[in-house]
């Protein structure tokens, strides 16, 4: 039996707002919150990248004056690590030139500020639908309580987002594709760039960890050992 996998034709729209004004932003994320976007906040460039690295946003709003550098420039970094992402700038700014500065940086659509949520709701979701050939739909997969969504990285048990590293989460999604067959030490070795170095407490810390997230977030799923084998993960 292979592992479940759905297509979630609708899911909230995840976006990330940049945006060092805390009035605004506290203003646009209860806005486009209520009209059913799913909004991630920072006000640094430093965080924006950190949340980019962590996750796949389906659009970006961004502001063209930040603390720790300039909208514009991030935009530009953006474009060529996402070019299939809308990226939306924002500014207070009212002259022609940060309109073409952004435009030539690689945005999508320049808004003023401030702004109307119903406005600037109708820009994104037209730069949303001409997005739309470059967006997949969400593959799921799941053993038990545990959820794993492919695109996004994101994992849940029993409803519960787990907040997991890097290799755990590649771990994580072998012993889920395994659907309860064992996979060796090799295969989990295999998800190390720097596999000739990692040594056995290594994997064994990734899942002592793994099993404490599970744990803690009430999933009945458990990672058993295999002697002379590896691991798998079975129904408790």
């Amino acid at each position: 039996m292979l592992p479940h996998v759905s297509n979630s034709m609708n899911p909230a729209t995840t976006v990330l707002l940049v945006e060092d004004d805390p009035m605004i932003a506290r203003t646009l994320s209860m806005g486009l919150r209520y009209e059913g976007f799913e909004l991630s906040h920072t006000g640094s460039i430093a965080i924006a990248m950190q949340l980019l690295e962590q996750q796949a946003f389906e659009l970006i709003l961004l502001d063209v004056g930040l603390p720790d550098g300039d909208g514009i420039s991030l935009c530009r970094a953006l474009r060529a690590l996402h070019p299939a992402t809308p990226i939306l700038m924002l500014s207070a700014r009212t002259d022609e030139s940060a309109v073409v500065a952004s435009m030539e940086g690689g945005a999508d659509d320049y808004i003023r500020k401030p702004c109307g949520l119903r406005e600037l709701s109708a820009r994104m979701r037209r730069l949303l639908v001409r997005a739309q050939p470059a967006r997949e739909p969400r593959a799921v997969i799941s053993f038990g309580d545990i959820e794993m969504d492919v695109q996004r990285r994101n994992v849940s048990a029993r409803g519960v987002a787990l907040q997991l590293g890097k290799k755990e989460y590649d771990v994580l999604m072998l012993l889920v594709r395994a659907n309860g067959d064992a996979i060796t030490r090799e295969q989990i070795l295999s998800q190390f760039e720097d596999s000739n170095i990692i040594y056995d407490r290594t994997i064994d810390s990734h899942l002592s960890h793994l099993r404490r997230k599970l744990k803690d977030a009430g999933a009945t799923e458990r990672i058993v050992a295999i002697y002379g084998i590896g691991y798998k993960l079975e129904h408790a």
